[in-house]
């Protein structure tokens, strides 16, 4: 075979290749959540965790008052799109892999058994403004279930 003709193989290959990768790049991502009052449904592992609160928020062992949360550890990343009506408080995220919990107290008691494991929680999204939350993303959960199997 004359070189020319192996040499516009390899162009022809190496283009189709490039191509191929670029129109895989330009494929959009999976769907942004939304923050309240829409409703959204997330799937992940219930880890509980304790940070420092008041008076100063640094070390339980110096004095802090410990405060324990929920959080949603979450298999794959999500992204959550501004909220065109209150940017400042629930702005763009992206790569969002743990979301803190809030719940009522009475659900804490009725899903104890349930940390650790795999969830599926319902609920709406906000964005973290205060020294209590510990990710930019919260869900107030409605619901909290074992998903099926």
């Amino acid at each position: 075979m004359p070189a020319a003709h192996i040499s516009a193989g390899i162009i022809a290959l190496t283009s189709l290749v490039l191509t191929n990768s670029v129109v895989g790049q330009a494929r959009p991502q999976s769907k942004c959540l939304s923050y309240e009052p829409a409703v959204v449904t997330l799937s992940g592992t219930l880890v509980r965790k304790t940070f420092p609160g008041p008076p100063n928020y640094e070390s339980v062992k110096k004095g802090d008052k410990p405060e324990t949360s929920w959080f949603l550890d979450l298999p794959e990343s999500v992204c959550v799109n501004e909220d065109k009506a209150d940017p400042d408080r629930n702005p763009k995220q992206s790569a969002v892999r743990e979301i803190q919990l809030v719940l009522q107290p009475q659900q804490y008691a009725q899903h104890k058994s349930l940390v650790g494991t795999r969830v599926s929680a319902t609920g709406t999204l906000f964005g973290e403004h205060t020294g209590h939350h510990h990710t930019p993303v919260l869900l107030t959960v409605r619901t909290l279930d074992e998903p099926p199997k």
